[in-house]
């Protein structure tokens, strides 16, 4: 009994609940107008564009504009792609490998911030292969995901009309939380501080990031105020783990005219890193293209009617780098989560609901999944299961009940299997690579810092865009170490070694804050 509470206990985390509520109800709402406007059996495949509040957490308004067109852009695009695939069975597989490969490598490499994971994007394609069989309903279904999308983007400016400054205020205070609580870590052990180090300047980075992003609104008051306490805690972050590392302490004091951290690198910055062969961004993405094509291949062979639900599956199980054993956890979730939703469907397919109930328990199943996702996923997909075989089903493409469901299953079951196996597969020779290839990054770039700090440049274009490059590597550093570890114990005895070249970069990073008038003021 213990090993099955284990599986299916739920974790509660803080602060979820009130903005996945809000989630839902924006969702809902864009469900319930499409179903009015295009009946219930078209209206609910506007899941998928109702899904987009999952892209929007913690976004200012500008950018909560920008980002929403450009997301509602990418799934109606997607799934235009898979539509004009669709015809040509033999393509399906390939194509769908080819999107997750671009569409995998944009996002790990762009996305800086909390986004939900490029699976929608996948979703989107393969989803119009399945419908693209049938061209006109294909087209139907792409034009009501672009219109479910936009209208979504639309309700989501809704919540910031009654706190237009809210997702700046909770960056922030995020940021000054996580510092705080390094700082309290006096006594703790160096792991553990170490640990706080890292998600102390990832919040202050994040923040960052939420900052600049509400261009053009950057030159109000408030804006201002909130940029001040950033560089507050930001000095004082510097100044902690100056003192720590046991170096002279002293921090330069702020200044009017004391340019701001760029926060994000550039583009180009990025794109390089991601495209490197060592990096994450790569090895997540080629193996999630490896896993699809597998999944797909096997599922096609075996003559299941919907591949896809096979490609969806290798790729959400294996959609991050992760642990085996969280990986084969994760797997199993999904796979004994998919069966209980089956039988969840069953139970309400002898009840033969009319389309307008089928469209009720659909937004019954999304209000509940937005609230038990992040708790524990083999009981999200209770709810994901039958959230999507109704919706399927109930725009006469997918067949009986009993197909479906069988599909459905099976294709987990393949999918589950094929990311099991790709994961393992992978895990013996890759992450000391990773791990060589960050700590040779971090020293690149913990070399340029240095430099910038002997010649007083630390807060020049130069010397802050070289800032920005370090902590983006520092934050990256830790987080592929702890990983790699755990993927592959073999690993520990590397851990010392990445410690102290985090430590050394981290330690840059204060000495760019170190009180220098003589220098580094006047070059301001």
């Amino acid at each position: 009994m213990s090993a099955v509470w284990g599986f299916f206990a739920p974790r509660y985390l803080p602060g979820t609940i009130r903005p996945n509520l809000v989630s839902a109800a924006i969702s809902t709402a864009t469900v319930v107008i499409c179903c009015l406007l295009f009946t219930p059996q078209l209206g609910m495949i506007s899941l998928l564009g109702a899904l987009t509040p999952f892209w929007e957490t913690g976004r200012p308004l500008w950018a909560r504009v920008r980002n929403s067109l450009l997301v509602s852009a990418a799934l109606t695009v997607s799934m235009s792609a898979g539509v004009l695939v669709a015809p040509h069975h033999w393509a399906i597989v390939p194509a769908s490998v080819l999107v997750i490969l671009v569409v995998g490598m944009l996002y790990y490499a762009f996305m800086l911030t909390k986004g939900p994971s490029p699976v929608m994007m996948f979703y989107a394609a393969v989803l119009g292969t399945f419908f693209g069989a049938n061209s006109s309903t294909g087209w139907k279904m792409v034009s009501v995901t672009a219109f479910a999308s936009v209208l979504t983007s639309l309700f989501l400016l809704l919540p910031l009309a009654f706190s237009p400054r809210g997702p700046e205020r909770r960056a922030v205070a995020a940021a000054r939380d996580a510092v705080a609580a390094y700082q309290e870590q006096v006594a703790a052990a160096e792991h553990d501080q170490r640990l706080a180090r890292n998600a102390a300047y990832h919040a202050v980075n994040t923040a960052w990031l939420t900052l600049q992003s509400a261009r053009p609104a950057t030159r109000g008051r408030r804006h201002q105020a909130m940029t001040q306490e950033l560089m507050q805690v930001n000095r004082s972050l510097a100044h902690t783990v100056l003192a720590r590392l046991g170096m002279d302490p002293a921090v330069r004091p702020l200044t009017p005219d004391t340019p701001l951290p760029p926060g994000r690198p550039s583009w180009r910055f990025l794109l390089s890193h991601a495209l490197r062969g060592g990096s994450v961004e790569w090895f997540a993405t080629w193996r999630m293209g490896l896993a699809a094509g597998v999944a797909g291949l096997v599922s096609e062979a075996a003559g299941i009617g919907h591949p896809y639900w096979a490609i969806l599956t290798a790729t959400v199980v294996i959609n991050q780098w992760m642990d085996r054993v969280t990986a084969t956890r994760r797997a199993a979730h999904r796979t004994v989560g998919t069966l209980l939703g089956v039988g969840v469907v069953w139970a309400i397919s002898t009840a033969h609901p009319s389309p307008w109930w089928t469209a009720i328990l659909v937004i019954v199943c999304m209000v509940g999944q937005y609230l038990v996702l992040p708790m524990n996923y083999a009981l999200a997909l209770v709810f994901i299961t039958p959230m999507a075989l109704l919706a399927v089903e109930a725009s006469g493409s997918g067949g009986t009940v009993a197909a479906l469901t069988f599909d459905r299953f099976t294709d987990t079951v393949i999918g589950a299997l094929t990311a099991f196996a790709v994961t393992w597969g992978t895990s013996w020779f890759f992450p000391r690579r990773l791990v060589q290839s960050q700590s040779a990054r971090s020293l690149v770039s913990i070399t340029t810092v240095e430099q910038a700090n002997q010649a007083g440049d630390p807060f020049t274009a130069e010397g802050l865009c070289a800032r920005a490059e370090l902590q983006y590597e520092l934050v990256h550093h830790l987080s592929i170490l702890e990983r790699a570890v755990a993927d592959d114990p073999r690993l520990a005895d590397l851990a010392p070694a990445e410690h102290l070249i985090a430590d050394r970069g981290y330690a840059a990073l204060g000495r760019a804050w170190e009180s220098r008038p003589d220098r580094a003021v006047e070059k301001v």
